[in-house]
Protein backbone atom coordinates (compact mmCIF):
# COMPACT_ATOMS: atom_id res chain seq x y z
CA UNK A 1 0.00 0.00 0.00
CA UNK A 2 2.67 2.11 0.82
CA UNK A 3 4.42 1.70 -2.07
CA UNK A 4 1.20 2.27 -4.27
CA UNK A 5 0.94 5.51 -2.62
CA UNK A 6 4.33 6.57 -2.92
CA UNK A 7 3.65 6.00 -6.92
CA UNK A 8 0.60 8.25 -7.03
CA UNK A 9 2.53 11.34 -5.21
CA UNK A 10 5.23 10.51 -7.92
CA UNK A 11 3.15 11.11 -10.61
CA UNK A 12 0.86 13.71 -9.23
CA UNK A 13 4.10 15.99 -8.25
CA UNK A 14 5.61 14.91 -12.29
CA UNK A 15 1.81 15.94 -13.24
CA UNK A 16 1.88 19.67 -11.27
CA UNK A 17 5.39 19.88 -12.84
CA UNK A 18 4.33 19.37 -15.90
CA UNK A 19 1.57 21.87 -16.18
CA UNK A 20 3.30 24.45 -14.54
CA UNK A 21 6.30 24.24 -16.86
CA UNK A 22 3.32 24.34 -19.80
CA UNK A 23 1.96 27.73 -17.98
CA UNK A 24 5.36 29.30 -17.42
CA UNK A 25 5.53 28.42 -21.56
CA UNK A 26 2.42 30.15 -22.45
CA UNK A 27 2.66 32.91 -20.30
CA UNK A 28 6.46 33.38 -21.74
CA UNK A 29 5.13 33.20 -25.09
CA UNK A 30 2.36 35.63 -24.91
CA UNK A 31 4.31 38.01 -23.10
CA UNK A 32 6.60 37.83 -26.48
CA UNK A 33 3.93 38.02 -28.87
CA UNK A 34 2.59 41.05 -27.28
CA UNK A 35 5.83 42.74 -26.94
CA UNK A 36 7.04 42.06 -30.80
CA UNK A 37 3.35 43.80 -31.69
CA UNK A 38 4.15 46.74 -29.94
CA UNK A 39 7.67 46.91 -30.52
CA UNK A 40 6.92 46.53 -33.97
CA UNK A 41 4.24 49.47 -33.75
CA UNK A 42 7.19 51.64 -32.06
CA UNK A 43 9.73 50.74 -35.01
CA UNK A 44 7.12 52.03 -37.86
CA UNK A 45 5.11 54.69 -36.45
CA UNK A 46 6.75 56.44 -33.64
CA UNK A 47 8.50 59.99 -34.37
CA UNK A 48 11.51 58.78 -32.24
CA UNK A 49 12.11 55.88 -34.13
CA UNK A 50 11.36 58.23 -37.59
CA UNK A 51 13.93 60.53 -36.70
CA UNK A 52 16.64 57.79 -35.76
CA UNK A 53 16.45 58.09 -32.39
CA UNK A 54 15.25 54.55 -31.53
CA UNK A 55 17.88 51.54 -32.17
CA UNK A 56 14.75 48.83 -32.35
CA UNK A 57 17.48 46.10 -32.44
CA UNK A 58 19.25 46.79 -29.13
CA UNK A 59 16.13 47.73 -27.46
CA UNK A 60 14.71 44.37 -28.40
CA UNK A 61 17.79 42.19 -27.43
CA UNK A 62 17.89 44.62 -24.07
CA UNK A 63 14.45 43.75 -23.14
CA UNK A 64 13.49 40.06 -24.27
CA UNK A 65 14.56 38.76 -21.37
CA UNK A 66 13.45 40.89 -18.63
CA UNK A 67 9.58 40.84 -20.88
CA UNK A 68 9.43 37.02 -21.23
CA UNK A 69 9.55 36.63 -17.55
CA UNK A 70 7.73 39.65 -16.25
CA UNK A 71 4.10 39.46 -14.57
CA UNK A 72 0.92 41.50 -15.62
CA UNK A 73 1.68 44.61 -13.38
CA UNK A 74 5.71 44.55 -14.85
CA UNK A 75 4.98 44.35 -18.43
CA UNK A 76 2.49 47.28 -18.54
CA UNK A 77 5.35 49.30 -17.15
CA UNK A 78 7.90 47.98 -19.58
CA UNK A 79 5.42 48.76 -22.40
CA UNK A 80 4.62 52.09 -21.15
CA UNK A 81 8.02 53.52 -20.81
CA UNK A 82 9.25 51.93 -24.60
CA UNK A 83 5.96 53.62 -26.47
CA UNK A 84 6.27 56.96 -24.76
CA UNK A 85 7.12 59.70 -27.21
CA UNK A 86 10.51 61.19 -26.52
CA UNK A 87 11.33 61.79 -29.89
CA UNK A 88 9.91 65.54 -32.00
CA UNK A 89 6.68 66.67 -31.16
CA UNK A 90 4.15 64.00 -32.97
CA UNK A 91 1.28 65.36 -35.61
CA UNK A 92 -1.54 63.83 -34.59
CA UNK A 93 -4.84 62.75 -36.52
CA UNK A 94 -7.61 60.64 -35.76
CA UNK A 95 -7.96 58.05 -38.22
CA UNK A 96 -11.10 56.24 -39.73
CA UNK A 97 -9.75 52.83 -41.65
CA UNK A 98 -13.16 51.70 -44.14
CA UNK A 99 -11.94 48.35 -45.84
CA UNK A 100 -13.09 47.83 -49.57
CA UNK A 101 -12.06 45.32 -51.76
CA UNK A 102 -12.43 47.68 -54.77
CA UNK A 103 -9.25 49.34 -54.79
CA UNK A 104 -10.32 52.69 -56.82
CA UNK A 105 -9.06 55.72 -54.07
CA UNK A 106 -6.28 57.41 -53.43
CA UNK A 107 -5.08 55.10 -50.64
CA UNK A 108 -4.66 51.63 -49.65
CA UNK A 109 -6.20 50.62 -46.81
CA UNK A 110 -7.35 47.09 -45.98
CA UNK A 111 -4.40 46.14 -44.05
CA UNK A 112 -5.08 48.07 -41.22
CA UNK A 113 -6.29 46.85 -38.12
CA UNK A 114 -5.44 47.67 -34.74
CA UNK A 115 -7.79 45.88 -32.49
CA UNK A 116 -5.11 44.31 -30.74
CA UNK A 117 -4.55 47.44 -29.04
CA UNK A 118 -7.25 46.70 -27.15
CA UNK A 119 -5.96 43.71 -25.11
CA UNK A 120 -7.74 43.40 -21.68
CA UNK A 121 -4.64 43.09 -20.36
CA UNK A 122 -3.36 46.50 -21.46
CA UNK A 123 -3.80 49.26 -18.92
CA UNK A 124 -5.68 52.38 -19.87
CA UNK A 125 -2.38 54.65 -19.95
CA UNK A 126 -0.76 51.74 -21.94
CA UNK A 127 -3.94 51.90 -24.37
CA UNK A 128 -3.78 55.33 -25.17
CA UNK A 129 -0.11 55.52 -25.96
CA UNK A 130 -0.52 52.81 -28.20
CA UNK A 131 -3.85 54.47 -29.62
CA UNK A 132 -1.15 57.75 -30.32
CA UNK A 133 1.01 55.78 -32.47
CA UNK A 134 -1.63 54.06 -34.37
CA UNK A 135 -2.39 58.06 -35.67
CA UNK A 136 0.36 59.59 -35.54
CA UNK A 137 1.56 61.60 -39.02
CA UNK A 138 5.22 61.20 -40.55
CA UNK A 139 5.80 64.81 -41.63
CA UNK A 140 9.83 64.62 -42.59
CA UNK A 141 9.29 63.01 -45.58
CA UNK A 142 11.92 60.35 -44.45
CA UNK A 143 12.33 57.30 -42.32
CA UNK A 144 14.73 55.26 -40.21
CA UNK A 145 13.39 51.91 -41.16
CA UNK A 146 11.82 52.67 -44.38
CA UNK A 147 13.25 53.92 -47.92
CA UNK A 148 12.38 57.40 -48.92
CA UNK A 149 12.59 56.32 -52.52
CA UNK A 150 9.44 54.30 -53.11
CA UNK A 151 11.18 52.14 -55.89
CA UNK A 152 14.21 51.31 -53.41
CA UNK A 153 14.23 47.44 -52.42
CA UNK A 154 16.36 47.29 -49.64
CA UNK A 155 14.92 48.22 -46.25
CA UNK A 156 17.97 50.14 -44.30
CA UNK A 157 19.64 50.42 -40.96
CA UNK A 158 18.75 46.39 -40.62
CA UNK A 159 21.95 45.03 -39.25
CA UNK A 160 23.31 41.68 -40.73
CA UNK A 161 25.07 40.10 -37.55
CA UNK A 162 27.07 37.98 -40.25
CA UNK A 163 28.42 36.08 -37.97
CA UNK A 164 25.71 34.84 -36.43
CA UNK A 165 26.08 31.57 -35.08
CA UNK A 166 21.97 30.53 -34.51
CA UNK A 167 22.25 29.20 -30.96
CA UNK A 168 20.43 32.67 -29.14
CA UNK A 169 17.05 33.24 -28.30
CA UNK A 170 16.58 36.75 -28.18
CA UNK A 171 18.32 36.64 -31.41
CA UNK A 172 16.65 34.18 -33.21
CA UNK A 173 13.12 36.13 -31.72
CA UNK A 174 14.65 39.13 -32.93
CA UNK A 175 14.55 37.83 -36.33
CA UNK A 176 10.98 36.66 -36.22
CA UNK A 177 9.61 40.09 -34.70
CA UNK A 178 11.81 41.98 -37.80
CA UNK A 179 10.48 40.01 -40.08
CA UNK A 180 6.71 39.81 -38.82
CA UNK A 181 6.62 43.46 -38.78
CA UNK A 182 8.10 43.92 -41.83
CA UNK A 183 5.10 42.06 -43.42
CA UNK A 184 2.59 43.28 -40.97
CA UNK A 185 3.32 46.96 -41.75
CA UNK A 186 5.29 47.09 -45.77
CA UNK A 187 3.34 44.29 -47.51
CA UNK A 188 0.35 45.38 -49.58
CA UNK A 189 -1.03 41.85 -50.17
CA UNK A 190 -1.27 41.13 -46.21
CA UNK A 191 -4.97 41.14 -46.71
CA UNK A 192 -5.35 38.56 -48.91
CA UNK A 193 -2.94 35.92 -47.44
CA UNK A 194 -4.46 32.49 -46.37
CA UNK A 195 -3.31 32.72 -42.96
CA UNK A 196 -4.52 35.18 -40.32
CA UNK A 197 -0.83 36.91 -39.61
CA UNK A 198 -1.28 37.41 -35.86
CA UNK A 199 -1.95 33.65 -35.64
CA UNK A 200 1.43 32.84 -37.00
CA UNK A 201 3.33 34.93 -35.17
CA UNK A 202 1.75 32.89 -31.91
CA UNK A 203 2.28 29.86 -33.74
CA UNK A 204 6.01 30.59 -34.71
CA UNK A 205 7.04 31.85 -31.01
CA UNK A 206 7.59 28.18 -29.82
CA UNK A 207 9.40 27.65 -33.10
CA UNK A 208 11.85 29.97 -33.13
CA UNK A 209 12.52 29.54 -29.33
CA UNK A 210 13.53 25.95 -30.06
CA UNK A 211 15.89 27.03 -32.73
CA UNK A 212 19.78 25.96 -32.38
CA UNK A 213 21.37 25.75 -36.18
CA UNK A 214 21.70 26.96 -39.11
CA UNK A 215 19.34 24.15 -40.69
CA UNK A 216 16.80 24.93 -37.87
CA UNK A 217 16.86 28.71 -38.48
CA UNK A 218 16.39 28.80 -42.25
CA UNK A 219 13.55 26.19 -42.05
CA UNK A 220 11.71 29.05 -39.41
CA UNK A 221 12.17 31.66 -41.71
CA UNK A 222 11.13 29.44 -44.61
CA UNK A 223 7.85 28.66 -42.99
CA UNK A 224 7.47 32.52 -42.45
CA UNK A 225 8.03 33.30 -46.39
CA UNK A 226 5.86 30.33 -47.21
CA UNK A 227 2.72 31.38 -44.92
CA UNK A 228 2.44 34.91 -46.91
CA UNK A 229 1.15 33.42 -49.86
CA UNK A 230 4.14 35.45 -51.87
CA UNK A 231 6.38 34.27 -54.85
CA UNK A 232 8.62 36.97 -54.34
CA UNK A 233 9.23 35.48 -50.65
CA UNK A 234 10.58 32.27 -52.63
CA UNK A 235 14.22 34.76 -53.36
CA UNK A 236 14.94 33.13 -49.77
CA UNK A 237 15.58 30.26 -50.98
CA UNK A 238 18.34 31.55 -53.38
CA UNK A 239 21.69 29.89 -53.84
CA UNK A 240 23.59 32.73 -52.57
CA UNK A 241 21.29 32.99 -49.68
CA UNK A 242 20.18 29.85 -48.14
CA UNK A 243 22.45 27.17 -47.63
CA UNK A 244 20.50 24.03 -45.97
CA UNK A 245 17.87 23.36 -48.63
CA UNK A 246 19.32 20.03 -48.95
CA UNK A 247 19.23 19.18 -45.55
CA UNK A 248 16.05 21.00 -44.96
CA UNK A 249 14.13 19.36 -48.27
CA UNK A 250 16.34 15.65 -47.77
CA UNK A 251 17.12 15.91 -51.67
CA UNK A 252 19.56 12.68 -51.66
CA UNK A 253 17.77 11.05 -54.89
CA UNK A 254 17.60 12.73 -58.55
CA UNK A 255 15.12 11.24 -61.14
CA UNK A 256 16.50 10.07 -64.67
CA UNK A 257 14.61 12.36 -66.12
CA UNK A 258 13.54 16.30 -66.25
CA UNK A 259 9.59 16.35 -65.65
CA UNK A 260 7.17 19.19 -64.99
CA UNK A 261 4.81 18.87 -61.87
CA UNK A 262 1.04 19.39 -62.91
CA UNK A 263 -1.95 18.81 -60.99
CA UNK A 264 -2.99 15.60 -62.77
CA UNK A 265 0.79 14.23 -62.56
CA UNK A 266 4.25 14.20 -63.14
CA UNK A 267 5.07 14.64 -66.94
CA UNK A 268 8.41 13.03 -67.82
CA UNK A 269 9.84 15.15 -70.77
CA UNK A 270 13.52 13.39 -71.51
CA UNK A 271 15.83 11.23 -70.04
CA UNK A 272 19.17 12.74 -68.95
CA UNK A 273 20.98 10.66 -71.93
CA UNK A 274 19.98 7.90 -73.78
CA UNK A 275 21.34 4.99 -71.84
CA UNK A 276 18.97 5.90 -68.97
CA UNK A 277 16.26 5.83 -71.75
CA UNK A 278 17.42 2.49 -72.54
CA UNK A 279 17.10 0.82 -69.16
CA UNK A 280 14.25 2.40 -67.73
CA UNK A 281 10.96 0.84 -67.34
CA UNK A 282 9.38 4.35 -67.69
CA UNK A 283 8.89 6.24 -71.19
CA UNK A 284 9.18 9.95 -72.00
CA UNK A 285 5.73 11.51 -71.96
CA UNK A 286 4.58 9.24 -69.12
CA UNK A 287 2.30 10.81 -66.38
CA UNK A 288 3.28 9.61 -62.93
CA UNK A 289 0.39 9.58 -60.86
CA UNK A 290 0.80 7.99 -57.87
CA UNK A 291 4.53 7.32 -55.79
CA UNK A 292 4.30 4.30 -53.61
CA UNK A 293 0.46 3.92 -53.41
CA UNK A 294 0.62 7.92 -52.81
CA UNK A 295 -2.01 9.70 -55.20
CA UNK A 296 0.47 12.48 -56.78
CA UNK A 297 -1.78 15.42 -55.42
CA UNK A 298 -1.11 14.46 -52.05
CA UNK A 299 2.57 13.92 -52.54
CA UNK A 300 2.96 17.11 -54.07
CA UNK A 301 1.00 19.00 -51.71
CA UNK A 302 3.30 17.12 -48.93
CA UNK A 303 6.52 18.57 -50.46
CA UNK A 304 5.44 22.05 -51.32
CA UNK A 305 4.25 22.98 -47.66
CA UNK A 306 7.72 24.86 -47.19
CA UNK A 307 7.64 26.69 -50.72
CA UNK A 308 6.92 30.57 -50.40
CA UNK A 309 4.20 31.00 -53.61
CA UNK A 310 1.10 32.98 -54.26
CA UNK A 311 -0.44 30.15 -56.07
CA UNK A 312 -0.52 26.43 -57.10
CA UNK A 313 0.92 27.43 -60.39
CA UNK A 314 4.15 27.98 -58.80
CA UNK A 315 4.50 25.52 -56.21
CA UNK A 316 4.07 22.74 -59.26
CA UNK A 317 6.60 25.45 -61.02
CA UNK A 318 8.83 24.99 -57.78
CA UNK A 319 8.69 21.36 -57.86
CA UNK A 320 9.61 20.91 -61.62
CA UNK A 321 12.95 20.77 -63.07
CA UNK A 322 11.73 23.21 -66.06
CA UNK A 323 14.55 25.94 -66.48
CA UNK A 324 15.89 24.61 -63.10
CA UNK A 325 19.85 25.14 -63.59
CA UNK A 326 20.55 25.01 -60.05
CA UNK A 327 19.37 20.94 -59.79
CA UNK A 328 16.44 21.30 -57.48
CA UNK A 329 14.19 17.86 -57.77
CA UNK A 330 11.72 19.06 -54.93
CA UNK A 331 8.96 16.72 -55.67
CA UNK A 332 11.63 13.77 -54.81
CA UNK A 333 12.51 15.28 -51.34
CA UNK A 334 12.20 13.49 -48.49
CA UNK A 335 12.93 9.60 -49.94
CA UNK A 336 14.04 6.26 -47.74
CA UNK A 337 14.37 4.54 -50.95
CA UNK A 338 16.29 4.77 -54.61
CA UNK A 339 13.48 2.44 -55.90
CA UNK A 340 10.45 3.66 -55.96
CA UNK A 341 7.02 2.27 -57.20
CA UNK A 342 5.18 4.47 -59.15
CA UNK A 343 1.76 3.97 -61.20
CA UNK A 344 1.99 6.55 -64.48
CA UNK A 345 -0.64 7.43 -67.37
CA UNK A 346 0.56 6.20 -70.95
CA UNK A 347 -1.70 7.37 -73.56
CA UNK A 348 -4.63 6.41 -71.45
CA UNK A 349 -3.48 3.10 -69.82
CA UNK A 350 -2.26 3.19 -66.20
CA UNK A 351 0.36 0.56 -65.46
CA UNK A 352 2.75 -0.41 -62.73
CA UNK A 353 6.68 0.49 -63.03
CA UNK A 354 9.68 0.91 -60.89
CA UNK A 355 11.65 4.13 -60.89
CA UNK A 356 14.88 4.07 -59.88
CA UNK A 357 16.64 7.27 -58.76
CA UNK A 358 20.30 8.60 -59.52
CA UNK A 359 22.09 8.40 -56.10
CA UNK A 360 23.63 11.84 -55.63
CA UNK A 361 26.17 10.28 -53.34
CA UNK A 362 27.73 8.19 -56.13
CA UNK A 363 29.61 10.61 -58.18
CA UNK A 364 29.06 8.57 -61.72
CA UNK A 365 25.16 9.96 -61.09
CA UNK A 366 26.58 13.77 -59.86
CA UNK A 367 28.90 13.84 -63.32
CA UNK A 368 25.30 12.68 -65.37
CA UNK A 369 23.12 15.55 -63.71
CA UNK A 370 25.77 18.17 -63.90
CA UNK A 371 27.08 17.52 -67.52
CA UNK A 372 22.87 17.14 -68.57
CA UNK A 373 22.24 20.56 -66.79
CA UNK A 374 25.34 22.33 -68.35
CA UNK A 375 23.53 21.29 -71.55
CA UNK A 376 20.09 22.79 -71.09
CA UNK A 377 21.92 26.33 -69.66
CA UNK A 378 24.18 26.16 -73.19
CA UNK A 379 20.65 25.51 -75.15
CA UNK A 380 18.77 28.31 -72.94
CA UNK A 381 21.96 31.00 -74.18
CA UNK A 382 21.65 30.02 -77.90
CA UNK A 383 18.06 31.76 -77.39
CA UNK A 384 17.53 35.19 -79.98
CA UNK A 385 15.98 38.05 -78.35
CA UNK A 386 14.40 39.04 -81.41
CA UNK A 387 14.03 36.80 -84.39
CA UNK A 388 11.82 36.69 -88.06
CA UNK A 389 9.28 33.98 -88.03
CA UNK A 390 8.47 33.85 -91.72
CA UNK A 391 8.14 37.44 -93.04
CA UNK A 392 4.64 38.30 -91.23
CA UNK A 393 5.33 37.62 -87.47
CA UNK A 394 8.62 38.70 -85.05
CA UNK A 395 9.06 37.30 -81.98
CA UNK A 396 10.40 38.99 -79.38
CA UNK A 397 11.87 36.68 -76.30
CA UNK A 398 11.90 39.19 -72.89
CA UNK A 399 14.41 36.93 -71.28
CA UNK A 400 17.11 36.93 -74.30
CA UNK A 401 16.81 40.65 -74.65
CA UNK A 402 19.65 42.36 -73.18
CA UNK A 403 20.77 46.17 -72.57
CA UNK A 404 23.66 45.28 -74.81
CA UNK A 405 21.05 44.48 -77.54
CA UNK A 406 19.55 47.76 -77.37
CA UNK A 407 19.21 49.65 -80.98
CA UNK A 408 21.31 52.61 -80.92
CA UNK A 409 19.73 56.23 -81.66
CA UNK A 410 20.45 56.11 -85.64
CA UNK A 411 18.68 52.41 -86.01
CA UNK A 412 15.68 53.26 -83.80
CA UNK A 413 13.32 54.55 -87.67
CA UNK A 414 14.59 51.64 -89.34
CA UNK A 415 13.56 49.39 -86.77
CA UNK A 416 10.26 51.33 -86.11
CA UNK A 417 9.31 50.52 -89.58
CA UNK A 418 10.42 46.67 -89.73
CA UNK A 419 8.45 45.94 -86.77
CA UNK A 420 5.31 48.15 -87.87
CA UNK A 421 5.10 46.19 -91.05
CA UNK A 422 4.86 42.97 -89.64
CA UNK A 423 1.18 41.55 -89.25
CA UNK A 424 1.81 40.30 -85.56
CA UNK A 425 4.18 40.71 -82.94
CA UNK A 426 5.01 38.27 -80.05
CA UNK A 427 6.22 38.71 -77.12
CA UNK A 428 7.30 35.80 -74.96
CA UNK A 429 7.21 36.67 -71.25
CA UNK A 430 8.12 33.11 -69.84
CA UNK A 431 11.47 33.92 -68.35
CA UNK A 432 12.19 36.55 -66.52
CA UNK A 433 12.63 40.34 -69.00
CA UNK A 434 16.68 40.71 -68.63
CA UNK A 435 16.09 44.54 -69.90
CA UNK A 436 13.75 46.84 -68.32
CA UNK A 437 14.57 49.97 -70.40
CA UNK A 438 13.66 47.88 -73.72
CA UNK A 439 10.10 47.94 -72.22
CA UNK A 440 9.44 50.95 -70.97
CA UNK A 441 11.28 53.24 -73.09
CA UNK A 442 12.21 50.76 -76.27
CA UNK A 443 9.29 49.21 -77.62
CA UNK A 444 6.96 52.23 -77.00
CA UNK A 445 8.53 54.33 -78.72
CA UNK A 446 9.65 51.86 -81.65
CA UNK A 447 5.83 51.24 -81.95
CA UNK A 448 3.99 54.68 -81.48
CA UNK A 449 2.80 54.30 -78.07
CA UNK A 450 2.74 57.72 -75.72
CA UNK A 451 3.11 56.89 -71.51
CA UNK A 452 0.11 55.90 -70.23
CA UNK A 453 -0.93 54.42 -66.93
CA UNK A 454 -2.19 50.55 -67.62
CA UNK A 455 -2.54 49.75 -63.55
CA UNK A 456 -3.34 51.18 -60.11
CA UNK A 457 0.19 51.28 -58.17
CA UNK A 458 0.46 51.81 -54.59
CA UNK A 459 2.80 52.63 -52.97
CA UNK A 460 4.01 52.54 -48.95
CA UNK A 461 2.91 55.67 -47.73
CA UNK A 462 6.01 57.51 -45.22
CA UNK A 463 3.47 59.46 -43.19
CA UNK A 464 1.63 56.20 -42.01
CA UNK A 465 3.59 53.06 -42.06
CA UNK A 466 0.94 50.33 -42.95
CA UNK A 467 -1.00 52.54 -45.91
CA UNK A 468 -0.32 52.57 -49.47
CA UNK A 469 -0.87 55.54 -51.39
CA UNK A 470 -1.80 55.50 -55.24
CA UNK A 471 0.92 56.93 -57.43
CA UNK A 472 -0.55 58.70 -60.45
CA UNK A 473 2.73 59.90 -62.16
CA UNK A 474 3.32 58.40 -65.14
CA UNK A 475 7.20 57.66 -64.91
CA UNK A 476 5.59 55.07 -61.96
CA UNK A 477 4.54 53.75 -65.07
CA UNK A 478 6.39 53.84 -67.96
CA UNK A 479 10.20 56.32 -68.96
CA UNK A 480 8.62 59.82 -69.90
CA UNK A 481 11.16 61.67 -72.00
CA UNK A 482 12.65 65.05 -70.39
CA UNK A 483 14.29 66.04 -73.76
CA UNK A 484 11.14 66.13 -75.60
CA UNK A 485 11.54 62.36 -77.28
CA UNK A 486 8.44 61.63 -78.54
CA UNK A 487 7.10 58.06 -80.23
CA UNK A 488 7.87 57.41 -83.68
CA UNK A 489 5.04 57.76 -85.69
CA UNK A 490 1.41 56.05 -85.88
CA UNK A 491 0.58 53.88 -83.10
CA UNK A 492 0.74 50.02 -84.35
CA UNK A 493 -1.93 48.37 -85.03
CA UNK A 494 -1.30 44.73 -86.23
CA UNK A 495 -1.96 41.61 -83.98
CA UNK A 496 0.41 41.47 -80.80
CA UNK A 497 0.39 38.10 -78.99
CA UNK A 498 2.06 37.84 -75.29
CA UNK A 499 2.72 34.48 -74.14
CA UNK A 500 2.89 33.69 -70.46
CA UNK A 501 2.60 30.93 -68.20
CA UNK A 502 4.19 29.75 -64.30
CA UNK A 503 7.39 31.71 -65.23
CA UNK A 504 6.02 35.24 -65.34
CA UNK A 505 6.93 36.81 -62.93
CA UNK A 506 6.75 40.50 -61.37
CA UNK A 507 8.49 42.91 -64.15
CA UNK A 508 6.95 39.99 -66.70
CA UNK A 509 3.19 40.63 -65.41
CA UNK A 510 4.09 43.98 -65.51
CA UNK A 511 5.23 44.27 -68.95
CA UNK A 512 2.41 42.54 -69.90
CA UNK A 513 -0.56 44.84 -68.43
CA UNK A 514 1.21 47.43 -70.18
CA UNK A 515 1.40 45.44 -73.82
CA UNK A 516 -1.86 44.29 -73.54
CA UNK A 517 -3.77 47.81 -73.29
CA UNK A 518 -1.32 49.38 -76.66
CA UNK A 519 -4.77 48.24 -78.87
CA UNK A 520 -7.45 46.46 -78.79
CA UNK A 521 -5.40 44.11 -80.54
CA UNK A 522 -3.90 42.39 -78.54
CA UNK A 523 -4.28 38.52 -77.38
CA UNK A 524 -2.71 37.09 -73.93
CA UNK A 525 -2.42 33.18 -74.34
CA UNK A 526 -1.39 31.15 -71.72
CA UNK A 527 -1.86 29.88 -68.29
CA UNK A 528 -1.49 31.26 -64.62
CA UNK A 529 1.23 33.59 -63.82
CA UNK A 530 3.43 33.56 -61.15
CA UNK A 531 0.75 36.66 -58.76
CA UNK A 532 3.39 38.74 -57.68
CA UNK A 533 3.79 41.79 -59.63
CA UNK A 534 5.54 44.77 -57.85
CA UNK A 535 8.91 46.09 -56.70
CA UNK A 536 10.68 43.51 -54.19
CA UNK A 537 11.43 44.78 -50.52
CA UNK A 538 14.51 42.89 -49.04
CA UNK A 539 14.78 43.12 -45.34
CA UNK A 540 18.58 41.91 -43.65
CA UNK A 541 18.04 39.58 -40.96
CA UNK A 542 20.42 38.36 -38.28
CA UNK A 543 22.82 35.86 -40.21
CA UNK A 544 23.20 38.15 -43.32
CA UNK A 545 20.41 36.80 -45.18
CA UNK A 546 17.48 38.20 -47.00
CA UNK A 547 13.71 38.08 -46.68
CA UNK A 548 11.95 39.36 -49.58
CA UNK A 549 8.48 40.78 -50.34
CA UNK A 550 6.36 41.84 -52.91
CA UNK A 551 6.38 45.66 -52.06
CA UNK A 552 4.07 47.75 -53.86
CA UNK A 553 0.16 47.01 -54.29
CA UNK A 554 -0.32 46.39 -58.34
CA UNK A 555 -4.40 45.98 -59.68
CA UNK A 556 -6.06 46.18 -62.27
CA UNK A 557 -7.06 49.88 -63.86
CA UNK A 558 -10.69 48.22 -62.52
CA UNK A 559 -9.34 47.62 -59.05
CA UNK A 560 -8.90 43.76 -59.42
CA UNK A 561 -5.95 42.32 -58.17
CA UNK A 562 -2.84 40.45 -60.00
CA UNK A 563 -1.66 39.40 -56.47
CA UNK A 564 -2.04 35.76 -56.65
CA UNK A 565 -4.13 35.81 -59.20
CA UNK A 566 -1.79 36.59 -61.52
CA UNK A 567 -2.56 37.90 -65.29
CA UNK A 568 -5.69 35.86 -66.68
CA UNK A 569 -4.86 34.86 -70.19
CA UNK A 570 -7.45 35.83 -73.16
CA UNK A 571 -6.72 32.35 -74.66
CA UNK A 572 -5.92 29.60 -71.76
CA UNK A 573 -3.02 27.15 -73.37
CA UNK A 574 -1.21 24.45 -70.91
CA UNK A 575 0.67 21.70 -72.86
CA UNK A 576 -0.30 18.29 -72.84
CA UNK A 577 2.32 15.50 -71.75
CA UNK A 578 2.70 15.07 -75.64
CA UNK A 579 3.81 18.57 -76.18
CA UNK A 580 6.28 18.93 -73.12
CA UNK A 581 7.66 15.64 -74.20
CA UNK A 582 8.13 16.62 -78.02
CA UNK A 583 10.73 19.08 -79.92
CA UNK A 584 8.72 21.95 -80.55
CA UNK A 585 7.18 24.60 -78.23
CA UNK A 586 3.41 24.12 -78.47
CA UNK A 587 2.77 27.35 -76.80
CA UNK A 588 4.34 29.31 -78.93
CA UNK A 589 3.01 26.96 -82.20
CA UNK A 590 -0.55 27.96 -80.58
CA UNK A 591 0.49 31.58 -81.37
CA UNK A 592 1.63 31.41 -84.76
CA UNK A 593 -1.82 29.55 -85.35
CA UNK A 594 -3.89 32.13 -83.51
CA UNK A 595 -2.46 34.81 -85.78
CA UNK A 596 -2.56 33.23 -88.97
CA UNK A 597 -6.40 31.59 -88.68
CA UNK A 598 -8.12 33.97 -86.05
CA UNK A 599 -8.91 30.64 -83.23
Amino acid sequence: MQKVLLLLFFLLFISFNGNAQLSDDKVENQNIREFIQIWGLVKYRSQKSIAGEFDADQVFLDLIETVKHADKQQFNRLMIELTSNKGPEPMVSKQVYPKSKLIDGPYLLNNVDFHWIKDKRYTSLLKEQLEDLTNQINTSGKHQYVPELFYQGKLPNEEAYANYTFDKEAMNLLALAKTWNAIEYLFPYKYVMDKDWEKVLTAMIPDFRKIRDRAGYEKGVLMLAAAIDDTHAGSFMAADNMQMVNTIFDVRYYPPFDYKAQANGLVIKKFLNDSLAAVSSLKKGDIIVAIDGIKIKQWLKDRSSLLPASNDAVKYRELSTTNNFRGDVLAFSDLREKVLNVKVNRQGTKLDRKLVMLDRKDQPSVKIIESHIKQEVAKAKAFKGMEALGNDITLIRAGHVFDKDLPDDEDMARLSAELKSKKALIFDMRKYPQSPGFFTYYIPMLLGKAPFPFARYYTADLRQIGIFKYKEELETYMYVSKDGTKPIGELYMGQIVILVNENTQSMGEWYTMMLRQFSQNTTVIGSQTAGADGDVRRLTLPGNYEFCFTGQGIFYPDGRETQRTGIIPDLYFEPTAEDLSGTTDAQLQRAIQYIQEGE
